[in-house]
């Protein structure tokens, strides 16, 4: 069983969703920006989340997010 809006989640505390394929930010200052945007504009946000208060799961997506990211540009 499928629900709607499914495949657009990324991880389990939903603090990322997909839209059209691309993650973004679901929750606080950066809500509707794309992860990858932020992690290129403002690189400190990563730190920031993985020393924060946030599911494993989170932190592991990110971390997945950020190394995509690092693979592209070499």
């Amino acid at each position: 069983m499928k629900f709607t809006g499914e495949d657009d989640i990324v991880d389990f505390a939903r603090r990322f969703i997909k839209d059209k394929g691309i993650e973004l930010f679901n929750f606080g200052k950066h809500k509707g920006k794309p992860v990858v945007q932020v992690l290129k504009e403002e690189p400190q946000y990563y730190d920031w989340m993985m020393k924060g208060d946030f599911a494993m799961d989170t932190k592991q997506k990110l971390t997945e997010i950020l190394n995509r990211t690092l693979i592209k540009k070499s």
